[in-house]
């Protein structure tokens, strides 16, 4: 990679760029040593990849890190027509770039319109998301109201930088080099990257991503755990942060305060803000747990109310850097891995804008009065073995995902369709939006000794009552999303889990596990 030189003497090195020709965004890829799962960052409107520069080395600790930049910013290209900066084409192609990396699932944060872009990927695409991190977004947080105020805005913002440019940007508080919250690298980085923005770029941006990835009325709708950093100082976003996390499923989100950060909280408090993503990642199971076991099953609960933005606060809304829940609590957990088999020349296509099927389901409806306990194996199952597995704990430990190598910096003239591939000798159905499903994912083998996490996927989250997971060694596990047992001798392990739906109905799935070579 080439050198180019920045603001106050800083030289950065030339970024790869990646995506269908002119229209390339520019990213890059830090693997981890020890394969560590993917952690996708995001930047806003008017920034850059480096706005996450001072989180790179804590969060390289824990992560194989992936910093991909909006179109039309930093490095990437910015083109003319402002067709490529829909909501459906940036979600798709942050998912294309995650798949030529190697991964079939991430960890997706952003910040501010990146955060709105982050949400918006979990709401089209569920099944690559193992969860979510959204930092002070004006952008997602936005009522219908905001959208109606926000858009001629943009669109005026628009057409008076494709007709003077953007230099009357650098008196508003959009300009970092006005930040005095910033820290000096920052600053610098995220300065030369403004100043070589082009007027197509933040044209295009405003008049079709910042005001249309708002997703308001799909709100209760996500299905994957959310995280929302709230930097207490951000007077634009702060206010709204509890309204806009009750409008999601509860048992879903929780929210970190940095009462010292305004809105670029990641920058401001950044050792904060890298241990609040590692812990909720390890709460998900996307990481493995420290050698202490952190506690587990914190509850946030958010204050309700409307979400109310008065006034449109533009410039500091979106982009700036001064300035129906379930009974009880569950575990969090994150969207269990998928294994996606791999369809060549078929393009990553239909992903945003449409409902994408989440998990495989296994569904079969429960006998009339029968409980948790009375809860059997398929008869084309054999028999759980002997009450030899222990339960270890109901915190799940995952894999991280096996990257393959990483391919060159040619971008793929096509990505791999999404697919699911369906377990062995199981029946399944793929969920389809708005109808209920469950189901319980997890390895179909193991070794003896070795922990093995099973998962209850329900949905949709709304409709869901409860859930009681029932491990092989017989601990049922009620309201928690996946729970963790060891085997101690070879043979088939059965789990079952006993979805209860609002509307009265009840669904039963089953999953087997072969240890040490038993038959399943």
């Amino acid at each position: 990679m080439g050198l180019s030189h920045g603001a106050a003497g800083i030289y950065r090195a030339r970024m790869p760029l990646f995506g269908a020709p002119g229209e390339r965004v520019g990213y890059e890829f830090y693997r981890h040593p020890d394969g560590a799962p993917p952690l996708v960052l995001i930047h806003g409107f008017t920034a850059s990849r480096a706005s996450f520069e001072v989180n790179l080395a804590g969060l390289r600790e824990h992560f194989s890190v992936i910093t991909v930049g909006l179109l039309g910013h930093g490095e990437s290209e910015a083109p003319e027509d402002a067709a490529p900066y829909q909501p459906a084409r940036a979600v798709r192609r942050v998912l294309q770039l995650v798949e030529h990396l190697g991964y079939q699932r991430a960890l997706i944060c952003g910040h501010s319109l990146g955060g709105a872009l982050a949400l918006r990927i979990a709401l089209d695409a569920p099944e690559w998301v193992a969860g979510l991190v959204v930092i002070n977004s004006s952008s997602a947080a936005g009522s219908p109201e905001w959208r109606e105020q926000a858009r001629p805005s943009m669109a005026e913002m628009a057409a008076r930088v494709r007709a003077d440019g953007t230099a009357f940007m650098k008196q508003t508080r959009l300009y970092p080099a006005h930040s005095k919250r910033l820290d000096a690298t920052s600053r610098g980085l995220l300065t030369s990257d403004f100043d070589r923005l082009q007027p197509s770029g933040v044209a295009g941006t405003a008049q079709s991503l910042v005001v249309d990835v708002n997703a308001w009325e799909r709100h209760p709708e996500l299905s994957v755990p959310m995280l929302l950093v709230v930097g207490d100082r951000d007077s634009d976003f702060a206010p709204n942060a509890a309204p806009f996390l009750a409008r999601f499923p509860q048992h879903l989100v929780r929210q970190k305060h940095l009462p010292e950060a305004g809105h670029a909280a990641n920058i401001e408090q950044p050792r904060e803000f890298e241990a609040a993503v590692t812990e909720f990642a390890r709460e998900i199971a996307y990481l493995r747990p420290p050698a202490a076991p952190l506690g587990s099953n914190r509850m946030l609960t958010a204050l309700g109310g409307a979400l109310v933005v008065t006034g449109l606060g533009l410039l500091g809304a979106a982009v700036l850097f001064n300035g129906g829940a379930n009974e009880d609590p569950t575990l969090l957990a994150a969207a269990p891995e998928v294994t996606r088999p791999a369809v060549t020349q078929t393009p990553l296509a239909g992903v945003a804008g449409t409902r994408v099927p989440g998990a495989v389901a296994v569904n079969t409806p429960a006998p009339a009065n029968q409980g948790p306990a009375a809860t059997t194996a398929p008869a084309t199952q054999p028999a759980v073995a002997s009450a030899t597995a222990t339960a270890v704990s109901a915190t799940a430990t995952l894999r991280p995902p096996t990257a393959t190598p990483v391919p060159d910096d040619t971008p793929l003239p096509t990505a791999t369709a999404i697919a699911t591939a369906l377990p062995t000798s199981t029946a399944v159905a793929t969920s389809i939006p708005g109808v209920p499903f469950s189901s319980i994912s997890g390895p179909s083998s193991g070794a003896v000794g070795e922990p093995l996490t099973l998962y209850v996927i329900a949905g949709p989250a709304d409709k869901v009552l409860r859930t009681d997971l029932t491990m092989p060694s017989g601990q049922v596990l009620t309201h928690q999303s996946g729970g963790t047992f060891t085997a101690t001798a070879p043979g088939c392990y059965v789990a079952t889990a006993r979805t209860t739906f609002r509307d009265g109905q009840v669904l039963v799935s089953s999953h087997a596990v072969s240890v040490g070579g038993g038959s399943c």
